[in-house]
Order: C-alpha cells, then structure tokens, then sequence
C-alpha cells in the first residue's frame, strides 16, 4: 500500500494555508512560515510536493531569495515536484529567480490551491 504524498509548503499566508489544508485529502500537508524550518523539514524526510509562496521569502527577514530556497530543493529532494506561488503580475521574474523544473501557479488563492489538489490526486 502507497503512503499518503507528503506536501510542504513554504507560507506567511494564513488564507492559502487554511485553504490548502482544507482541500486536499489524500495527502499529509505540513507548513513553514521561514525557509530555514522548511529545510529542516526536508533533511528529516523528503516531500513529493513542495510548494513556496514568493511572499515567504523575503530579505527583511534575512532569506537570500528564492533562487537558494529552490538549488536547495533540487539538491536535497530531487524526486520532489517543486511549485511556486508567484506575486501576481510578475510570475515571469519570479520563475526566472526561482530557475528551472518548477511550476509556476496562480498567485490567487483559489487558483494556487487547485493546482495543489490537482498534484495530489495525480500523485
């Protein structure tokens, strides 16, 4: 029997984490508020869904942007499926930051959380 996907996310945004938890079944959601929590998480076990809100990453609070967040991923989780939440207008600068492999959701709530399900259930 398959374990149930494990998916982190990466938040400050109490609505999205609401949201998510609300909808998916299926899966084991854990949320983060800072990058260096999100790592930890990571070293103790691999996700199948990471998913970063570019609103969490912030350099006031000392996160070298999402870019280090990202190489991190790739390097420590290389099986997990790598999603970001981009502010709206801009999706295009964040991928870019972001680089090569994730997938770029809607920065509306009910948009980023319907591609979350739509990962789940696939996976």
């Amino acid at each position: 029997m398959a374990s149930d996907p494990i998916v982190y996310c990466l938040t400050r945004d109490r609505e999205l984490a609401t949201a998510i938890d609300d909808r998916i079944s299926g899966a084991i959601a854990f949320f983060f508020n800072d990058a260096a929590r999100l790592h930890q998480a990571v070293i103790l076990r691999a996700p199948d869904l990471v998913l970063v809100d570019t609103g969490a990453v912030r350099a006031e609070y000392g996160d070298a942007g999402l870019g280090p967040v990202f190489d991190f991923l790739r390097e420590h989780a290389p099986a997990a499926r790598l999603a970001l939440r981009p502010p709206a207008g801009v999706g295009h600068l964040a991928a870019a930051e972001a680089g090569t492999g994730v997938e770029v959701l809607a920065p509306d709530v009910d948009g980023c959380v319907g591609a979350i399900v739509g990962f789940v259930v696939r996976a």
